[in-house]
């Protein structure tokens, strides 16, 4: 059987509707890819958002991303074909199909081993293997209590119900993360050749949902109960709207406290990749930088916010919890991106522009501030309604 050697390049957008579609991207008089213009039903529309994807087949359908720029997607489309006709010389030895024999439990092994030579190559995150590995060590006990041990037993069926056994196992009986084991699982069970769901069949989750934030009263009352060491991490939380693994793994030669600046980039020592391989500097108000610069480093340990061991901390939700209960509120109230959140509002609600609150919190486009937006919209729509009942404009009595 001959091999398939078609390779395709595509654009993965938002459309109007808030529904992403790969499109083909328009091409000018002389075959070359316009930037950001894609066809859409027929029609040419300008779409700088998204990226640049490839299609082929390896044997199975395959998609591979490329980035913003039409120029690396050519250039990835040419080295896919290269090898491609390497392989069809006999140079390169042509893919196999994955197997579907074995037990699940060697499959998982398998896939989690393949999952951490990425993550030593850098194509993977360190906290993408624990997050995979989690899932699929979790699937591979619920299918044991089935009693079903062999990779091919694995059933549409099982897949759906495991999805109903998550979101019921979920503390917050959250369908979001049913969603995500649901699509983490589907992707392993095509890896190893096995198609007996699409992540259509993935459980719907409430979207748009509201932007949870701490207010005034809640930090004043949260700061009044912290000891002082506990006030400058909560503070950088606050101040620098930090994500939990940047703060946890941040090293002082990453503190450029003479600019204002903490720097978020890749920490080989601790493992640490930032969160879509996105690098930045952090820019913290001169209040937040007065209390950096009283930290003084420990002996031997290199980490702003380590415990008493020297080792990264991984008790601050606990440990806000906590201050939360000795302050009379409910701990379960508190949780550590809540602060990121607060942090995004009130940088909008002081007049910061979007780009730059984009640069500050490190998100790789516009989309993910949109829901701190909402939050702006929804006290303006507030306002809008106070305004309009109010007694002297519409009397009642």
């Amino acid at each position: 059987m001959g091999l398939n050697r078609k390779v395709s390049i595509w654009k993965h957008v938002r459309l109007a509707d808030g529904k992403w579609r790969y499109c083909r991207p328009v091409l000018d008089a002389k075959g070359k890819i316009v930037a950001d213009m894609v066809r859409v039903n027929g029609h040419e529309e300008r779409h700088p958002e998204g990226s640049y994807v490839i299609s082929f087949y390896n044997p199975g359908l395959t998609w591979k991303k490329c980035g913003p720029k039409p120029a690396d997607a050519i250039a990835i489309a040419e080295r896919q074909r290269a090898l491609f006709k390497a392989m069809e010389h006999g140079i390169v030895e042509r893919p196999k199909k994955a197997q579907t024999t074995g037990t699940i439990a060697d499959a998982v092994s398998a896939h989690l081993e393949e999952l951490e030579a990425q993550v030593g190559n850098g194509s993977k995150r360190p906290m993408t293997y624990a997050a995979c590995k989690q899932v699929l060590r979790e699937f591979q006990a619920y299918c044991e209590r089935k009693g079903k041990n062999a990779l091919s037993q694995v059933t549409r069926l099982d897949l759906l119900n495991y999805a109903g056994w998550a979101h019921q196992q979920s503390p917050t009986k959250s369908r979001r993360t049913a969603n995500t084991k649901f699509i983490r699982v589907n992707q392993f069970l095509k890896s190893r050749g096995i198609s007996v769901a699409t992540n259509a069949d993935a459980p719907k989750y409430t979207k748009n949902s509201p932007v949870y934030i701490y207010t005034d009263e809640q930090l004043g009352k949260f700061f009044a109960k912290c000891s002082p060491r506990h006030r400058v991490i909560f503070k950088t939380f606050l101040m620098a709207g930090l994500r939990e693994s940047e703060l946890v793994f941040l090293t002082f030669d990453r503190l450029q406290l003479y600019r204002g600046v903490i720097r978020i980039d890749e920490n080989p020592e601790y493992d640490f990749v930032p969160k879509a391989y996105q690098c930045r500097d952090v820019y913290i108000p001169p209040e937040l930088v007065d209390e950096l610069r009283q930290l003084k480093p420990k002996s031997g340990c290199d980490l702003v916010f380590p415990t008493r061991n020297c080792t990264p901390n991984d008790k601050l939700l606990i440990m806000s919890q906590r201050i939360a209960e000795r302050a009379g509120m409910n701990s379960d109230d508190w949780w550590l991106h809540r602060w990121r959140s607060t942090y995004a509002t009130h940088c909008l609600r002081q007049g910061m522009d979007i780009a730059s609150l984009r640069e500050q919190m490190g998100h790789a486009d516009l989309k993910s501030i949109e829901r701190y937006l909402r939050a702006l919209d929804q006290d303006k729509r507030a306002e809008k309604v106070t305004l309009v009942w109010a007694k002297e404009r519409h009397p009642r009595d």
